[in-house]
């Protein structure tokens, strides 16, 4: 009797302790990761925290109804997205067109363009012609600055009526100034007619605009302030925006772009500018995890 009180000791033991092990979720134990997972109880590495990873933010300031914005300046646009891919962010910017929206005409008037088309490389003062010079310039920032002092993760999830876009700042050393994070919500695929994409310069009915700035999760053109003065290695913040779909919006076609801005003196003008720190996607983490750790 005794050795089968044992035996039954031992099986409920047993049977104790595979349900507890079954009980382990792994994920992401980090509350201030945006796919943090409060049911985890091991963590897998699996949270979506920024990197270090630098990036370059480009833009083709343009207008359908352009004829030199159709003739160069998208050939130029297009091929310098083909040469910098994985290194750079472009970002198709319009005026005054079927595509244009408070924030791209924003964008306008802040950075006094008065002429379109305009190639611009943020944190450059040279403008550009040709997607050579783009890829130029890009190449020559990374090569001065390899890894960024910030990132900001961004996330797109489609909740059916809206799209939530969750976003994640953090400092990888310590710094000083004011820093904004921006969410910017992006399409591809846009058909509008353009004029001098055809051939020979002529009027193109069915163009397909890609890298189209659509507006900003949080309606303004910078974002929101997310450092005050100074920030610290390894800190933190989440911010989560809810923007309604529109009907013209395609899934499959949209994305985010998370910039974070420093808002800084120029040492050659003393002007107050706002410096791109480093500029990531959503899809950053469908395509390659790269912001995954």
């Amino acid at each position: 009797m005794k050795n089968i009180s044992i035996a039954a000791m031992l099986l409920l033991g047993t049977f104790a302790f595979s349900s507890c092990a079954k009980e382990r979720i792994e994920g992401c134990t980090n509350p201030y990761a945006l796919n943090y997972n409060p049911k985890a109880s091991d963590e897998n590495g699996s949270c979506w925290i920024p990197v270090s990873t630098h990036k370059i933010l480009f833009a083709d300031f343009n207008a359908t109804w352009c004829g030199p914005c159709g003739d160069w300046g998208a050939p130029a646009f297009s091929g310098a997205v083909n040469l910098t891919e994985g290194f750079a962010e472009p970002m198709s910017i319009h005026t005054s067109d079927e595509m244009s929206n408070p924030i791209s005409e924003e964008f306008m008037m802040f950075y006094g363009i008065t002429g379109i088309p305009t190639l611009k490389v943020w944190n450059s003062e040279n403008s550009f012609s040709d997607s050579t010079g783009i890829a130029g310039a890009v190449v020559a920032e990374l090569a001065e600055e390899p890894l960024a002092e910030a990132s900001a993760l961004v996330v797109m999830t489609d909740m059916g009526n809206s799209y939530e876009l969750g976003v994640s700042f953090t400092p990888f050393e310590t710094i000083v100034g004011d820093y904004f994070v921006a969410v910017y919500i992006m399409q591809d695929g846009l058909n509008f007619p353009q004029n001098g994409a055809g051939e020979d310069g002529a009027y193109d009915p069915d163009f397909i605009h890609n890298h189209v700035l659509l507006g900003s999760a949080s309606n303004t053109m910078f974002g929101e302030q997310f450092v005050y003065g100074n920030g610290f290695a390894g800190q933190l913040v989440t911010k989560v925006y809810s923007v309604p779909k529109e009907a013209s919006w395609v899934e499959e076609n949209m994305y985010a772009l998370g910039v974070v801005w420093k808002y800084s003196k120029d040492k050659t003008t003393g002007e107050f500018i706002y410096e791109v720190v480093n500029v990531t996607s959503s899809r950053d983490i469908v395509n390659t995890g790269a912001s995954t750790l």
